[in-house]
C-alpha cells in the first residue's frame, strides 16, 4: 500500500527575480526557478531527494505539518 503526501512549501522572489521554493518539513531542502511554475516543478525533484536522503540515513519521515502563512500545499 502506498500513502501521499502533500508538504507545505514557502515560495519566495528573490532579488534576482528567481522563485525560491522551501519545505518547511525539510530544511534540508530547497529550489529555485525562474517562474514560479518551473520552482515548483524542481520542488518535487527537491523534496524526492530530501526524502530518499533521510531513508539513507535511517531518519524519520515527517508526516506533513499544517500549512502556515505564507505556505501553501
Amino acid at each position: 500500500m502506498s500513502e501521499q503526501f502533500a508538504y507545505p512549501v514557502a515560495i519566495e522572489r528573490d532579488e534576482a527575480g528567481y522563485y525560491l521554493v522551501t519545505f518547511p518539513d525539510f530544511p534540508e531542502a530547497a529550489t529555485d526557478g525562474r517562474s514560479e511554475e518551473e520552482a515548483l516543478h524542481e520542488a518535487t525533484d527537491a523534496l524526492e531527494e530530501a526524502i530518499a536522503g533521510r531513508i539513507n540515513r535511517g531518519e524519520d519521515i515527517p508526516h506533513p505539518s499544517r500549512p502556515k502563512r505564507n505556505t501553501r500545499e
